[in-house]
């Protein structure tokens, strides 16, 4: 092992005293060889993160799209511009993990031990910490706030012109187009090549037990600019409406019906302070506006707290089990996630002042963290 390696060329000890030293060759060496350590490890946890909250948003995705709220069309470049927000939500828990993960096979191997008696002391790791997460930290305030608003505003941008044009919507000629878990099924034989002209178009609806069945030679898509509705405009063609096992049915023929079709997922303004820059955040002033501000913050703090808080926690004596830090790590992870995003909520309703927002639970993580390193040192030894 590389420790083993550095040990005895680069370290030394007065056996009279029995005071050991390491120099400052060595401890830049093995400053460097447990930051290589994280970052390997940072990059693991980030991409296997990534691949499981991209297959979440994926399923979501596919849902909406089943029931006609987002185009097909948009899968691609829909899972493209969520990934400035992913990012920004997974690296301070990739960043808390592979800090723990890497000390904790350091102490696991008996690495750690001897960095330890060679005067390497836990103060020693606060260089390679720092290397690791101030970079990541700057990383997260960049997609936070300049990356992840303009995807967002990307993706409503995509949506809302793929909303306006049938072909881009989804619908294609001659396929079956089935909305709302096969309570919608919409067929057109053909239409022209900007999606809004639609020939021999039937459609079936299942409203309860009634079934409803349109016929038309012709029909138009169009979407309502106020409300974002969308609707297909039928024109010469019939209504057939029956029940199962009855005998009455009837038959409507009609010159024109507009039939709305499923709502798109367009946002809300609520939903929509993701979308807006931090000047406009900041231009707006209300307590939404404040409570998305602090958030867009909070990644980059959190991964320096979470960094500080990963030390303690990976500890472990050489005869101690290492379930229970695992299980005490998910814990304070949980705790810290879970206050953030409830306070974020109570600051946007107005509950709690924008002035305390976010920022204790950062102050109090943050406290806690430096209580417990010092608490440590006094334990194990300071350098």
């Amino acid at each position: 092992m590389m420790s083993r390696a550095l040990r005895w060329p680069l370290c030394g000890a007065n056996v009279a005293t029995g005071f050991r030293w390491c120099g400052i060759e060595a401890v830049s060496l093995l400053q460097a060889y447990i930051f290589r350590e994280w970052f390997w490890t940072l990059l693991a946890v980030t991409a296997v993160l990534l691949i499981v909250l991209m297959g979440v948003f994926l399923g979501e995705l596919l849902n909406d799209m089943a029931d006609g709220r987002v185009p097909a069309g948009l899968l691609g470049i829909q899972l493209l511009l969520n990934l400035p927000d992913a990012l920004s939500k997974i690296l301070p828990l990739a960043g808390f993990v592979a800090v723990m993960w890497g000390l904790g096979r350091l102490y696991r191997d008996h690495e750690m031990v001897v960095m330890r008696s060679s005067g390497f002391g836990w103060r020693m790791l606060l260089r390679p910490l720092a290397t690791l997460v101030i970079p990541v930290a700057i990383l997260l305030l960049v997609l936070t706030f300049l990356v992840a608003p303009r995807a967002a505003r990307e993706s409503d941008e995509a949506l809302a012109e793929a909303l306006r044009s049938a072909a881009l919507w989804g619908l294609q000629e001659g396929r079956f187009q089935i909305l709302q878990d096969g309570d919608f099924v919409i067929y057109v034989e053909s239409l022209d090549p900007d999606g809004r002209n639609l020939e021999n178009v039937f459609v079936r609806q299942q409203d309860g037990l009634r079934t409803k069945i349109w016929q038309a030679a012709t029909g138009e898509y169009w979407v309502d600019a106020d409300t974002g509705n969308r609707f297909l405009k039928l024109t010469d063609g019939q209504i057939t409406d029956s029940l199962p096992n009855a005998r009455d049915l009837r038959i409507l023929k009609f010159e024109r019906n507009d039939i709305m079709l499923p709502e798109p997922a367009l946002r809300t303004d609520t939903e929509r302070l993701e979308a807006r820059s931090a000047l406009e955040l900041v231009g707006d002033g209300g307590a939404p506006a404040k409570a998305e501000l602090q958030w867009r913050l909070s990644p980059a703090l959190a991964i320096i707290v979470l960094g500080l808080l990963a030390i303690p926690l990976a500890h472990s004596d050489p005869r101690e089990g290492r379930s229970s830090r695992v299980v005490l790590g998910i814990l304070a992870y949980a705790l810290y996630a879970n206050a953030l995003y409830l306070c974020r909520a109570w600051v946007a309703d107005g509950e709690l002042p924008p002035a305390l927002g976010l920022w204790w639970v950062h102050g109090v993580m943050f406290v806690t963290a430096l209580w417990w390193l010092h608490r440590q040192g006094r334990m194990v030894g300071r350098s």
